[in-house]
């Protein structure tokens, strides 16, 4: 399983990480604190799933995730913010999941536990 986790805080980027190498142990995690970078990364490899802040610079996760989807339609999006504001756009959008900080084990579990890549037990 490839995941790619995207945050302009560093900080939080780290956590994020920490935590879903602890949910999905074995997983490969390219990390990005610049969305243009990680637009980049997403049109030539192949990645699972994408953990993206909305609040991104140069662009929204939700402008992120409409570009990484053109090019991996299979690709599963989790959204993660500090406010419920994004909460509606990201059930239009259909988005795989919506994370309020601070990020969790248990909310990563729950964001991906309806899809192919759910785990038996929970973190």
């Amino acid at each position: 399983m490839v995941i790619m986790a995207v945050d302009p805080d560093r900080e939080d980027l780290k956590k994020l990480v920490r935590f879903l190498r602890m949910v999905y142990p074995g997983c490969h995690v390219v990390m990005f604190t610049d969305a243009e970078a990680a637009a980049v990364y997403v049109r030539d490899n192949p990645i699972d799933v994408m953990f993206t802040e909305v609040v991104l610079t140069g662009m929204t996760g939700f402008g992120l995730k409409e570009k990484a989807e053109a090019v991996q339609p299979a690709l599963l999006t989790v959204l993660v913010t500090g406010s419920d504001a994004y909460a509606n756009q990201a059930i239009r959008t259909r988005a795989s999941g919506y994370i309020l900080k601070p990020v969790t084990r248990k909310a990563i579990w729950e964001s991906l536990c309806d899809t192919k890549f759910n785990i038996a037990r929970q973190a």
